[in-house]
């Protein structure tokens, strides 16, 4: 083996062992605020869940041991642990249906409207930071960055409100609330359409609250590159400002860029609570946050488990990506 291969090889071992160690200690906090906190030191009892007051002391017993309760903390660590692993996820306390199963029915709502949002928030960001950062110093430079900041100082669920009172209640242009129409359309080209329909308000709200906020971060990356003797060079070779930014500058701010859509991509798993509730679509950060105001912290700890595995292993391929484009790196 290569001495370069063997570096990576210690580098993305190195990288386990740390990504290991995040996913036990979240688990682990986890455990303590969903099952230590509420039974141990509010005193939940689970059976509260039933909503039966004519319950006897035996049959709160069971509920208990049913829970397993009635074994030692440790006992119960490593029982919620492996569960949690095989994808035992249990049941909710309100509907009585399996969390995987009521996951499952959310999950491809949550993903079509946060990985569409993601994604174009990705390249209208890039292409507009890139653009701005090439006209630095200019009022269309000046405009951008005011316009960016300007917008990102209203939280999404004001943004989201003033679209659905003005495109939804007033121009009744948009739906103000669902994901598709009840009952929804047969015909396969108009479900579609009708999707997309729903879906328009909260993307744009999306859209407007993260675009130039990352538009910003990119050419602020840009920014710190160009004062480089790298990009000097390139300049006195005769290329233009455009090949500079692309084929050099580019490349040296990949590393911030990768590891900032790491962290983003778990969240087109869990949804965002706020975009969600707010236009009422049925997707997983909506019911999260159901979930949480209930106390029904199955369907909590399964959409934390989820989103801190996704978390961990986008960030261990993110690594692996850098460690490949940059090489230096693995010396750390």
């Amino acid at each position: 083996m290569s001495a370069g291969g063997a570096s990576l090889l210690k580098y993305m071992g190195k990288r386990a062992v740390d990504r290991a160690a995040v996913i036990i200690s979240s688990l682990t906090l986890q455990f303590l605020l969903l099952r230590v906190l509420p039974y141990y030191v509010l005193g939940i009892d689970p059976s509260f869940f039933f909503l039966n007051p004519n319950l006897t002391e035996v049959q709160r017993e069971l509920i208990r041991k049913q829970f397993g309760l009635d074994e030692s903390l440790l006992s119960q660590f490593i029982k919620y642990v492996l569960s949690l692993f095989a994808g035992n996820m249990g049941f909710s306390f309100y509907t009585r249906r399996p969390v995987f199963t009521e996951l499952m029915e959310r999950l491809p709502n949550t993903v079509l409207l946060f990985g569409t949002s993601t994604v174009l928030t990705i390249i209208l960001g890039l292409i507009i930071g890139i653009i701005v950062v090439s006209k630095r110093g200019t009022r269309f430079d000046a405009s951008v960055i005011g316009t960016s900041i300007f917008i990102s100082a209203f939280p999404l669920f004001y943004v989201g409100l003033l679209m659905l009172l003005v495109f939804g209640f007033h121009l009744r242009w948009f739906p103000i609330a669902g994901t598709i129409s009840r009952p929804p359309p047969r015909d396969p080209v108009k479900y579609v359409a009708d999707l997309l329909w729903h879906m328009a308000l909260p993307l744009t709200t999306l859209l407007i609250t993260s675009v130039g906020g990352f538009a910003l971060f990119i050419r602020n990356l840009f920014l710190t590159q160009l004062g480089e003797d790298y990009v000097l060079t390139a300049r006195a070779k005769g290329l233009t400002e455009r090949e500079v930014m692309i084929k050099h500058v580019l490349k040296n701010v990949l590393a911030p860029v990768i590891n900032v859509l790491a962290l983003e991509f778990p969240g087109i798993i869990s949804g965002a609570v706020i975009a969600e509730t707010v236009f009422s679509w049925y997707g997983v950060g909506r019911w999260l946050f159901s979930a949480a105001t209930q106390f029904d912290y199955p369907v909590v700890q399964a959409v934390l488990f989820i989103q801190v595995i996704l978390t961990v292993i986008a960030l261990y391929l993110a690594d692996l990506v850098i460690a490949l484009l940059d090489p230096r790196v693995r010396l750390r």
